[in-house]
């Protein structure tokens, strides 16, 4: 039977601090902000790494089975001559995180993580998007930490970014229980994702 992963087996889970990973700590038993619940439509893209080819003057005589991008042959298949070609690696992409959360009446992660600087505005606490520091610095904190664990009972995953760059998407009414909701996305550069198998 393929191992497989249902909703109810998967749980979310922020910081708004570094963590200093080690070899000796799973994913799973960072020390993170409480479970967050109330998501759906998780979505989490992996760093990609993308090639461009290039045309090369002449040909060289290849064959399928040679186990290498150079020019050479292999028993049993017949070569050819082709045009010469480089395959060149593009940088690598960034990792990103997104989904839908309950929009409720308190900070989430995603304010804790998107939002600039607060100020007291009475008994509530105020939040202004995209203020500057004198540095000319976004005040946003770039520290924070998202971690998507998935676990049967048998198996389990990690899939843990850090240093997190959060996206606040639309706020909106919405499903047959007319409750707000609000999307998000966050990304990182490629070094600052994970993935984690059980061994």
């Amino acid at each position: 039977m393929v191992t497989s992963f249902k909703a109810r087996e998967g749980t979310f889970a922020y910081g708004n601090s570094a963590v200093t990973w080690d070899a000796a700590t799973e994913g799973d038993a960072e020390n993170l902000t409480a479970n967050v619940g109330s998501l759906k439509n998780i979505t989490v893209t992996l760093p990609e790494q993308e090639f461009e080819k290039i045309d090369l003057l002449g040909n060289l005589q290849q064959t399928i089975g040679a186990n290498a991008e150079t020019a050479g042959t292999a028993t049993g298949i017949t070569p050819g001559y082709w045009q010469s070609q480089a395959l060149i690696p593009n940088s690598i992409s960034t990792w990103k995180m997104a989904g839908t959360a309950v929009f409720t009446g308190d900070e989430q992660f995603f304010h804790v993580l998107g939002l600039g600087t607060s100020q007291a505005a009475g008994s509530n606490t105020r939040y202004r998007i995209g203020t500057l520091t004198s540095g000319a610095a976004f005040t946003q904190n770039f520290l924070g930490v998202l971690r998507m664990f998935l676990n049967n009972g048998s198996q389990d995953v990690n899939l843990i970014g850090t240093n997190v760059k959060m996206k606040l998407g639309e706020v909106r009414p919405t499903g047959a229980d007319g409750h707000w909701e609000a999307d998000f996305e966050a990304m990182g550069l490629a070094h600052d994702f994970a993935i984690e198998f059980l061994d």
